[in-house]
């Protein structure tokens, strides 16, 4: 028994229709979340610091611009929790990969700011990490704020 046939497992889940029934269970969902973010924002971190020099900033200009990145972390981390929680209940599997791709966009614009190289593009990359984040919240039933639609009793 592996460490993943716990996860592979049978569980709740929803298919696309069309498709046959593809349940995993929420924790599979919810690892690689984790293991996207961690790993996304590992490797910019790491490339982002090795290949470009530090730029040369002012003391307070350089607590300034990390506060401000401390301040996305946490917008971030709200961000994160909520698909956190989304991934805990059943889930298509594209709907899952979306979420992880937009916070492992957002999580490695972080690493990228961190750095303080290029400050307007990793804004811009981080910002569209949280965008696509709301967009796919807008497809996903459970989030929408539409009410379900109605169906018709008449015979």
């Amino acid at each position: 028994m592996g460490l993943f046939s716990s996860v592979l497992e049978s569980g709740a889940g929803e298919a696309a229709p069309g498709e046959p029934q593809a349940r995993v269970r929420p924790q599979f969902h919810r690892l690689t979340l984790v293991l996207a973010i961690i790993a996304t924002a590992a490797v910019v971190l790491a490339v982002t610091l090795s290949l470009a020099p530090a730029p040369q900033v002012e003391p307070d200009l350089m607590r300034l611009l990390r506060g401000m990145v401390l301040i996305k972390g946490l917008i971030a981390l709200g961000a994160a929790a909520l698909v956190w929680w989304r991934l805990g209940r059943p889930v298509e599997q594209g709907l899952a990969t979306r979420y992880t791709a937009a916070l492992s966009l957002s999580a490695g614009a972080l690493a990228w700011l961190w750095g303080l190289h290029l400050v307007l593009l990793g804004s811009l990359f981080f910002y569209a990490g949280l965008i696509g984040l709301v967009l796919t919240g807008r497809r996903n039933p459970l989030l929408s704020a539409q009410p379900p639609k109605a169906q018709s009793t008449r015979t």
